[in-house]
Protein backbone atom coordinates (compact mmCIF):
# COMPACT_ATOMS: atom_id res chain seq x y z
CA UNK A 1 0.00 0.00 0.00
CA UNK A 2 2.82 2.39 0.92
CA UNK A 3 4.61 1.71 -2.37
CA UNK A 4 1.41 2.35 -4.33
CA UNK A 5 0.88 5.64 -2.50
CA UNK A 6 4.46 6.68 -3.21
CA UNK A 7 4.06 5.81 -6.91
CA UNK A 8 0.83 7.81 -7.11
CA UNK A 9 2.47 10.84 -5.47
CA UNK A 10 5.38 10.73 -7.92
CA UNK A 11 3.00 10.53 -10.87
CA UNK A 12 1.05 13.46 -9.46
CA UNK A 13 4.29 15.42 -9.12
CA UNK A 14 5.17 14.80 -12.79
CA UNK A 15 1.73 16.03 -13.85
CA UNK A 16 2.15 19.18 -11.72
CA UNK A 17 5.56 19.82 -13.34
CA UNK A 18 4.31 19.30 -16.90
CA UNK A 19 1.31 21.56 -16.37
CA UNK A 20 3.32 24.35 -14.75
CA UNK A 21 5.94 24.28 -17.51
CA UNK A 22 3.12 24.62 -20.04
CA UNK A 23 1.61 27.56 -18.16
CA UNK A 24 4.92 29.44 -18.06
CA UNK A 25 5.69 28.75 -21.75
CA UNK A 26 2.37 30.25 -22.80
CA UNK A 27 2.25 33.16 -20.35
CA UNK A 28 3.77 36.62 -20.04
CA UNK A 29 5.88 36.83 -16.88
CA UNK A 30 6.85 40.25 -15.49
CA UNK A 31 9.29 40.80 -12.64
CA UNK A 32 9.28 43.88 -10.42
CA UNK A 33 12.02 44.76 -7.93
CA UNK A 34 15.53 43.36 -7.68
CA UNK A 35 15.40 40.00 -9.42
CA UNK A 36 19.12 39.55 -8.66
CA UNK A 37 18.17 38.96 -5.02
CA UNK A 38 16.91 35.54 -6.10
CA UNK A 39 20.02 34.45 -7.99
CA UNK A 40 22.63 32.02 -6.71
CA UNK A 41 25.42 34.51 -7.51
CA UNK A 42 24.02 37.29 -5.32
CA UNK A 43 26.34 37.65 -2.34
CA UNK A 44 23.71 38.19 0.37
CA UNK A 45 21.41 35.29 1.18
CA UNK A 46 17.85 35.69 2.44
CA UNK A 47 14.87 34.02 4.04
CA UNK A 48 12.50 34.33 1.07
CA UNK A 49 8.90 34.63 2.27
CA UNK A 50 5.92 33.63 0.14
CA UNK A 51 2.28 32.77 0.86
CA UNK A 52 1.55 29.06 1.03
CA UNK A 53 -1.28 29.37 -1.48
CA UNK A 54 1.04 30.95 -4.07
CA UNK A 55 3.77 28.31 -3.84
CA UNK A 56 2.70 26.36 -6.94
CA UNK A 57 2.64 29.49 -9.09
CA UNK A 58 6.14 30.51 -8.01
CA UNK A 59 8.19 27.36 -8.57
CA UNK A 60 9.55 28.26 -12.05
CA UNK A 61 10.41 31.90 -11.24
CA UNK A 62 13.36 30.93 -9.02
CA UNK A 63 14.40 27.85 -10.94
CA UNK A 64 17.98 26.52 -11.04
CA UNK A 65 19.20 29.03 -8.41
CA UNK A 66 19.82 26.38 -5.76
CA UNK A 67 17.38 27.94 -3.31
CA UNK A 68 16.60 25.73 -0.32
CA UNK A 69 13.00 24.75 0.44
CA UNK A 70 11.68 23.22 3.65
CA UNK A 71 9.36 20.27 3.19
CA UNK A 72 7.96 17.61 5.45
CA UNK A 73 9.68 14.27 6.08
CA UNK A 74 6.48 12.29 5.63
CA UNK A 75 5.17 10.87 2.37
CA UNK A 76 3.31 14.08 1.59
CA UNK A 77 6.67 15.69 0.98
CA UNK A 78 7.79 13.15 -1.64
CA UNK A 79 6.12 14.77 -4.64
CA UNK A 80 7.23 18.21 -3.42
CA UNK A 81 10.83 16.96 -3.45
CA UNK A 82 10.36 15.78 -7.05
CA UNK A 83 9.07 19.22 -8.07
CA UNK A 84 11.95 20.92 -6.23
CA UNK A 85 14.52 18.70 -7.93
CA UNK A 86 13.05 19.42 -11.36
CA UNK A 87 13.20 23.20 -10.89
CA UNK A 88 16.64 23.17 -9.28
CA UNK A 89 15.73 23.77 -5.64
CA UNK A 90 17.44 22.18 -2.65
CA UNK A 91 14.86 20.41 -0.47
CA UNK A 92 15.41 20.16 3.29
CA UNK A 93 13.30 17.42 4.89
CA UNK A 94 12.16 18.22 8.42
CA UNK A 95 9.44 16.75 10.68
CA UNK A 96 6.07 18.49 10.94
CA UNK A 97 6.63 18.99 14.66
CA UNK A 98 9.53 21.18 15.76
CA UNK A 99 12.21 19.48 17.85
CA UNK A 100 13.37 22.68 19.52
CA UNK A 101 16.85 24.05 18.92
CA UNK A 102 17.92 21.09 16.79
CA UNK A 103 15.25 22.08 14.24
CA UNK A 104 16.81 25.51 13.77
CA UNK A 105 20.35 24.18 13.86
CA UNK A 106 19.69 21.67 11.10
CA UNK A 107 18.23 24.32 8.81
CA UNK A 108 21.06 26.76 9.51
CA UNK A 109 23.65 24.08 8.84
CA UNK A 110 22.01 23.12 5.55
CA UNK A 111 21.75 26.67 4.17
CA UNK A 112 25.20 27.78 5.37
CA UNK A 113 27.17 24.91 3.89
CA UNK A 114 29.15 25.54 0.71
CA UNK A 115 27.55 26.88 -1.41
CA UNK A 116 25.45 29.10 0.86
CA UNK A 117 21.79 29.24 -0.14
CA UNK A 118 18.78 31.44 0.32
CA UNK A 119 15.84 29.67 1.93
CA UNK A 120 12.28 29.92 0.60
CA UNK A 121 9.63 29.52 3.29
CA UNK A 122 5.86 29.90 3.46
CA UNK A 123 5.12 32.80 5.77
CA UNK A 124 1.72 31.46 6.84
CA UNK A 125 3.24 28.06 7.54
CA UNK A 126 2.13 24.59 6.50
CA UNK A 127 -1.28 24.77 8.20
CA UNK A 128 -2.34 28.44 8.30
CA UNK A 129 -4.39 30.41 9.16
CA UNK A 130 -4.60 32.08 5.77
CA UNK A 131 -2.19 35.00 5.26
CA UNK A 132 -1.20 35.18 8.90
CA UNK A 133 2.62 35.20 9.13
CA UNK A 134 4.02 32.74 11.65
CA UNK A 135 6.68 33.73 14.16
CA UNK A 136 8.87 30.94 12.83
CA UNK A 137 9.98 32.91 9.75
CA UNK A 138 11.19 35.89 11.78
CA UNK A 139 12.77 33.77 14.50
CA UNK A 140 14.63 31.78 11.85
CA UNK A 141 15.79 34.97 10.14
CA UNK A 142 17.13 36.27 13.45
CA UNK A 143 18.78 32.93 14.27
CA UNK A 144 20.49 32.69 10.86
CA UNK A 145 21.29 36.45 10.76
CA UNK A 146 19.46 36.94 7.47
CA UNK A 147 16.87 39.40 6.24
CA UNK A 148 13.36 38.39 5.25
CA UNK A 149 12.74 38.92 1.53
CA UNK A 150 9.00 39.02 0.74
CA UNK A 151 8.02 37.79 -2.73
CA UNK A 152 4.43 38.20 -3.89
CA UNK A 153 2.61 37.36 -7.09
CA UNK A 154 -0.35 38.55 -9.11
CA UNK A 155 -1.90 36.07 -11.52
CA UNK A 156 -4.51 37.45 -13.89
CA UNK A 157 -6.26 34.15 -14.61
CA UNK A 158 -6.32 31.40 -12.00
CA UNK A 159 -8.62 29.29 -9.93
CA UNK A 160 -8.48 28.64 -6.22
CA UNK A 161 -9.00 25.45 -4.27
CA UNK A 162 -11.29 27.07 -1.73
CA UNK A 163 -11.75 23.85 0.22
CA UNK A 164 -8.13 24.25 1.36
CA UNK A 165 -7.17 26.65 4.13
CA UNK A 166 -4.57 28.37 1.90
CA UNK A 167 -6.95 28.86 -1.08
CA UNK A 168 -4.27 27.20 -3.20
CA UNK A 169 -3.90 29.06 -6.50
CA UNK A 170 -3.47 27.24 -9.80
CA UNK A 171 -2.60 29.49 -12.78
CA UNK A 172 -4.20 28.97 -16.18
CA UNK A 173 -2.28 28.87 -19.50
CA UNK A 174 -1.93 31.96 -21.74
CA UNK A 175 -1.78 34.12 -18.69
CA UNK A 176 -0.19 37.28 -17.28
CA UNK A 177 1.80 37.08 -14.06
CA UNK A 178 3.56 39.78 -12.09
CA UNK A 179 6.17 38.66 -9.56
CA UNK A 180 7.35 41.35 -7.18
CA UNK A 181 10.53 41.06 -5.15
CA UNK A 182 10.05 43.48 -2.27
CA UNK A 183 12.73 45.23 -0.24
CA UNK A 184 14.43 43.00 2.35
CA UNK A 185 13.30 43.36 5.96
CA UNK A 186 15.85 43.22 8.76
CA UNK A 187 14.88 41.32 11.89
CA UNK A 188 16.47 42.58 15.12
CA UNK A 189 16.59 41.34 18.69
CA UNK A 190 14.34 44.19 19.82
CA UNK A 191 11.56 42.73 17.65
CA UNK A 192 11.32 39.80 20.07
CA UNK A 193 9.88 42.11 22.73
CA UNK A 194 6.75 42.69 20.64
CA UNK A 195 6.60 39.01 19.68
CA UNK A 196 7.42 40.05 16.11
CA UNK A 197 3.91 41.56 15.90
CA UNK A 198 5.04 44.75 14.15
CA UNK A 199 6.91 42.72 11.55
CA UNK A 200 3.88 40.50 11.03
CA UNK A 201 1.70 43.54 10.30
CA UNK A 202 4.34 45.03 8.03
CA UNK A 203 4.73 41.85 6.01
CA UNK A 204 0.97 41.44 5.51
CA UNK A 205 0.75 44.98 4.12
CA UNK A 206 3.71 44.43 1.81
CA UNK A 207 2.63 41.02 0.52
CA UNK A 208 -1.00 41.92 -0.09
CA UNK A 209 -0.15 45.16 -1.90
CA UNK A 210 0.14 43.14 -5.10
CA UNK A 211 -2.36 40.39 -4.45
CA UNK A 212 -5.63 40.11 -6.32
CA UNK A 213 -8.14 37.87 -4.58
Amino acid sequence: MEEQQSFFQRCLGRIFIWYLEWVYRTSKIKFEGEKDFLTADYKEKFIIGIWHGDSYCLYPCMRQEGIAVITTENQRGNYIVDICNHFGYYPIRVPDESTGGNYFLKIRQEINQDPKRSLAITLDGPLGPYHEPKLFSFALALFTKRKVLPVSIRVKRKFHLFYRWDRYAIPLPWNQMTIRIHDPIEVEKKDIKEGFSLLQTKVVGIMNSLSVK
